[in-house]
């Protein structure tokens, strides 16, 4: 157990009142509790008071409120690191591009773990350990599509250089097996791939949510 990195599908029209609203971006990071206390049903009436036009169809859909998200438990920054070569913090991490190739070895240096924009008023008391990210739905096809160009080979050799740099990152590198993170990784892509196939954007962010939220598992 630790600090736990999650991944959230988002559809495009909630997604842009979760960047502007933090209480609709709280109900649906906790979306199986505001099902099972009918708070979804009062979201017309909120947003018709604070003034947030939308498409009310496809903003209170009960099938989007019910996407499971993704837990990755404590090997997020690991992941991160072996996807990006960066040992930033969650907080500090400023990669200005989504996906680039490192000229050097032109390795694909991918930020799908930390990426995207920070949530303004979402670091500090909003959660636990913040910001909460977003990625829009264009950013998430733009990674699913480099996620598929890394080989199993290519993922154990950057394990292994990994393990001779021993980076600074959350959790010990080598805690795991190299099997390990690459189930891990195998499973951000196959999330990235469902994303893109339903046209949705991405929350990204860290933290407990057992039992607040649903799960999404790879099926084997």
């Amino acid at each position: 157990m630790g600090i736990e990195g999650n991944f959230k599908q988002i559809s495009a029209p909630l997604l842009e009142i979760a960047k502007q609203d933090l209480y609709v971006l709280d109900l649906y990071l906790h979306a199986k509790e505001a099902l099972e206390t009918a708070a979804l049903e009062y979201l017309p009436s909120y947003l018709k008071k604070k003034g947030i036009d939308c498409n009310l169809d496809a903003v209170i859909a009960e099938e989007e409120w019910r996407i499971g998200r993704l837990d990755i438990d404590s090997d997020w920054h690991a992941i991160h690191y072996l996807l990006t070569e960066n040992t930033s913090s969650w907080e500090e991490c400023q990669i200005p591009s989504i996906v680039v190739r490192k000229e050097e070895n032109n390795r694909l240096l991918i930020n799908a773990v930390m990426g995207g924009t920070s949530i303004e008023g979402t670091t500090g008391s909003f959660k636990d350990f913040g910001p909460v990210k977003y990625l829009v739905p264009s950013e998430t096809q733009q990674i699913s599509e480099a996620l598929l160009q890394i080989s199993e080979k290519e993922f154990a050799n950057r394990y292994e250089e990994a393990c001779i740099l021993n980076p600074d990152v959350y959790r010990t590198l080598w805690d795991k097996e190299v099997d390990d993170y690459w189930y891990r990784f195998n499973c951000i892509l196959e999330y990235y791939k469902i994303a893109i196939k339903e046209t949705r954007g991405m929350l990204l962010y860290l933290g407990c949510f057992y039992g607040s939220d649903f799960m999404w598992e790879i099926q084997e």
